[in-house]
């Protein structure tokens, strides 16, 4: 075996190994992609889809409904109330919330008569004149009257 028969019988040997890897690696990926979508199909389930598909189809239904309300709405031409439930619990939710109103403001004024509380805040007026700014506290409405000087003490009691 001369030294270029042995070079042509390393190159063949080279080309068949590398089309040996190809065709491995081929062979990996067609199993991979066999793999996946054997996964895939397991994982269909008719009746699941169906109802995902049905609820799908119902809350495209009740978007349509929504937006070709709030259509006629904008338009003027819908009901005044679209579900007499609906309007029963917003009455008394106002009412139960004008209650509330009516309950704090009774706590805050101390007063039992709503009426008394809300004529009390009508007529009020603030105590202190709109220049008087201040921060924090805003001062008494009667001064306390000076002190005479004679009339401290220092650790004595009055007797």
């Amino acid at each position: 075996m001369d030294k270029n028969e042995f070079e042509r019988l390393k190159a063949e040997e080279k080309a068949h190994l590398q089309k040996l890897r190809q065709l491995k690696q081929t062979h990996r990926d067609a199993q991979r992609t066999a793999s996946t979508a054997n996964a895939l199909n397991a994982m269909r389930n008719p009746a699941l889809e169906a109802e995902t598909d049905e609820m799908t189809d119902r809350l495209m239904r009740d978007a349509a409904h929504a937006e070709a309300r709030l259509d006629l709405a904008l338009e003027g031409h819908a009901p005044v109330t679209g579900n007499a439930d609906e309007v029963d619990r917003e009455t008394l939710a106002k009412a139960e919330a004008e209650n509330l109103v009516r309950q704090m403001k009774v706590q805050m004024g101390a007063t039992d008569d709503p009426s008394a509380v809300d004529a009390a805040q009508a007529s009020s007026e603030p105590s202190a004149p709109a220049s008087a700014k201040t921060i924090g506290r805003t001062p008494p409405a009667d001064d306390p009257p000076p002190v005479a000087r004679g009339d401290k003490s220092i650790g004595r009691r009055p007797s």
